[in-house]
C-alpha cells in the first residue's frame, strides 16, 4: 500500500514484491474497504478442500506422473477429471498442502544399473587404499564447449533484468582430457573431433608424462572408440597403461565430468566472447592457468560419489 501510495504502478509493486494479480488487488480491496485494520485482520479458519481425499490421491498419482509446466494446466485437469475449478492461488495452496512445489526436474541416465555403481565404488575406493605409490589412476573424458553463452542464476538488482550477448553456437572446441584421481593434475588436448585419433593422442601423452609409473590405469565411459581396434593394439604398444571401462549409463562415477562443470561455470556461465579466437583463448587459459583454481578443485572432487537411486 505504502508503494502504490508513493506513485508505484501494480505492475511494480507486483513484480518487486513477487505477488501474483489476485492476491495484490486482494489487499488493494481490503484496503480501500476498511484501510490498515481491514488489510491486517483476519478471521480465516481455513476451507475444506473441494477435493475429496480419494480425489486428491488421484491428484498426486497424476503429478507423479506427468510433470506439469504451468498452474493453469493442473487446474485445467481438475476441471476436467473432477468437474471442480480452482483459482490460481487456490490450486496453488493446494499444491503446497498436499506437498508439492514449483522447481525443475533432475536429468538422470535413464538405464543406471544401480548394482554395477555400487560395486565398482567399493571396488575403487579399496584399490585406492592399497595401491602402489608408482601406480597412477586417471579419469579420462572429453567436453566440447561452444561459442556461446550460457545463461545461469545470479544475484540481479530486483525489478531489473540483466542482458547478455549471444553467439550463433555453431562452433566448438573439442577437448580431450585425463584428471589425476589422486593429484587432480589435468592433461588436455585439442583436437579436430574426439574419437580414436584423439584417445590414442591422449594414451601417448600420458604415458609420456607419467614415465615413472610402473602402471596407469584410464577410467573411461562406454564411448565406442575406446573399444576400436586401434585404441586396442595402441595399448599394446603401450603396456603400462590398461583402461578399466566405468559401468554404462553412470557419468557420476567420472570424475572428471565435476571438472568440466566448473569449467562451464568459470568460463561460459553469463560470459560473452566476441569471436571464436577470444573464446579459444579463454578456454585453454583456463586450462593452462587451472593452478589458481586448486582448492576449489579440491573440494569439488572430495566427498566421494554420488548415486541416484530414484
Amino acid at each position: 500500500m505504502i508503494l502504490l501510495g508513493t506513485g508505484w504502478k501494480l505492475k511494480q509493486v507486483k513484480k518487486a514484491l513477487l505477488l501474483d494479480d489476485e492476491t495484490l488487488r486482494s489487499y488493494v480491496e481490503k484496503y480501500r474497504e476498511g484501510g490498515i485494520q481491514k488489510l491486517i485482520f483476519t478471521n480465516h479458519k481455513g476451507a475444506q478442500s473441494q477435493l475429496d481425499e480419494k480425489q486428491i490421491e488421484q491428484l498426486r498419482e497424476e503429478l507423479e506422473t506427468s510433470i506439469y509446466l504451468t498452474t493453469h494446466s493442473v487446474i485445467e485437469y481438475t476441471k476436467n477429471t473432477f468437474n471442480t475449478l480452482y483459482s490460481l492461488s487456490g490450486m496453488r495452496d493446494l499444491l503446497h498442502r498436499i506437498g508439492y512445489e514449483y522447481k525443475k526436474p533432475k536429468l538422470v541416465p535413464g538405464n543406471p544399473n544401480i548394482d554395477d555403481q555400487e560395486v565398482f565404488i567399493e571396488q575403487y575406493n579399496d584399490f585406492m587404499l592399497k595401491k602402489p605409490a608408482d601406480t597412477e589412476v586417471l579419469f579420462i573424458d572429453a567436453v566440447h564447449p561452444e561459442h556461446n553463452a550460457m545463461a545461469a542464476y545470479g544475484w540481479i538488482k530486483r525489478g531489473q533484468k540483466r542482458k547478455i550477448k549471444t553467439n550463433s553456437g555453431r562452433q566448438r572446441l573439442n577437448l580431450h582430457g585425463a584428471l589425476n584421481a589422486e593429484t587432480l593434475e589435468v592433461t588436455i588436448i585439442e583436437s579436430e573431433t574426439v574419437n580414436t585419433d584423439s584417445t590414442v593422442k591422449l594414451i601417448e601423452m600420458v604415458d609420456q608424462k607419467y614415465s615413472l609409473a610402473k602402471e596407469i590405469i584410464l577410467l573411461a565411459d562406454n564411448a565406442k572408440y575406446h573399444y576400436s581396434k586401434e585404441v586396442q593394439n595402441n595399448l599394446k604398444d603401450h603396456p603400462r597403461v590398461r583402461m578399466v571401462f566405468l559401468p554404462s549409463y553412470a557419468p557420476n562415477l567420472n570424475l572428471i565430468e565435476r571438472l568440466w562443470k566448473f569449467f562451464k561455470k568459470k568460463v561460459l556461465y553469463n560470459r560473452y566472447h566476441e569471436n571464436i579466437k577470444t573464446f579459444r583463448s579463454a578456454c585453454i587459459n583456463f586450462f593452462k592457468n587451472i593452478d589458481q583454481y586448486s582448492d576449489e578443485i579440491t573440494s569439488l572432487m572430495s566427498g566421494g560419489f554420488e548415486i541416484d537411486y530414484a
